[in-house]
């Protein structure tokens, strides 16, 4: 195992640190020595994860330097950021977390953000957890830079996630939420299992002219509330799962910094990534209708 780059992976028992370690334990020659950092190295996620070979790092971002010095010699750093305790504290955290990488010697990083509209390489968009991630991105540029080892860096852009569909009130919210801005208000979205297949590629083609210090955006469709519901009622049979606007408008109201600036954004900018672009360079990337039918929490009730 000492021949293999080691990899660090944040949010391993997450959707995208958990897409991307699927990803990486189907290579054959298997090319990396995989380190999942996770809050409770006991938990169900965990234990799975330690089944099929891969490291258990106990750790966070609130101390990110710990982390590394679990590892010997890390090679890569898989970093994902989540604003649970606002905007602010996803910037200082993913920003020491990028320090402490590349203090541990780290010669290649993938930050996955967000796409942000037609500008994303200068525009952080009034959308809070959108610029925190646009902050984290320029101080990796800059902090790899001048790195001693010379790291190199790659930016995964996503847009909105088909995982935000779920059964139960957190995906009637969503849904409901979406529908305020018009029925056919479309939106690109894209399956995080996706987007950890495109950081694996990244993770193997580190050097490459196409992931060497670039952002990669990444669409998989892009469809209105009422072509979701369509395809939702000709997939499963059901309606798509909502709730009454009235309470649709207070929850976007509540969680205003969270997600009501974000939606009105939809409205106006909106996410830009080339959808039939992304799909022709990756073709394994799902359109909706595919992810419902294979992936969703719909589909394995099926299976059940």
């Amino acid at each position: 195992m000492s021949g293999l780059r080691r990899l660090v992976v944040t949010g391993a028992t997450g959707k995208q640190g958990g897409g991307l370690i699927n990803a990486l334990l189907d290579l054959s020659p298997q090319p990396f020595e995989i380190y999942a950092v996770t809050r409770n190295t006991t938990s169900g996620g965990s234990k799975a994860l330690a089944s099929k070979g891969v490291k258990l790092i106990q750790g966070d971002f609130e101390n990110a330097e710990q982390i590394f010095k679990q590892v010997e010699k890390p090679w890569g750093l898989f970093s994902v950021t989540m604003p649970l305790g606002g905007a602010k504290k996803e910037e200082v955290q993913g920003k020491a977390m990028t320090k402490a990488a590349l203090d541990a010697g780290i010669q290649h990083i993938i930050f996955t953000a967000t796409d942000r509209g037609a500008q994303s390489d200068t525009d952080p968009t009034p959308i809070p957890h959108f610029a925190s991630k646009f902050n984290i991105e320029k101080d990796i540029e800059q902090k790899a830079k001048a790195s001693s080892q010379g790291a190199t860096w790659t930016f995964l852009r996503p847009v909105a996630f088909y995982e935000n569909l779920i059964p139960g009130f957190i995906g009637k919210g969503f849904v409901s939420m979406w529908r305020l801005n018009g029925l056919d208000n479309k939106v690109q979205h894209v399956s995080t299992k996706d987007i950890g297949k495109v950081a694996a590629d990244a993770f193997v083609n580190a050097s490459s002219p196409e992931y060497k210090n670039k952002a990669v955006h990444l669409a998989g469709d892009e469809l209105s509330p009422r072509q979701m519901a369509t395809i939702f009622k000709e997939v499963t049979g059901e309606e798509i799962p909502a709730t009454y606007s009235w309470l649709a408008t207070v929850l976007r109201w509540m969680l205003n910094e969270q997600l009501g600036i974000m939606m009105k954004w939809w409205t106006t900018a909106g996410f830009k990534t080339d959808v039939e672009a992304t799909r022709k360079r990756y073709p394994f990337m799902q359109d909706f209708r595919s992810w419902l039918e294979t992936d969703s929490a719909w589909a394995k009730k099926g299976k059940a």
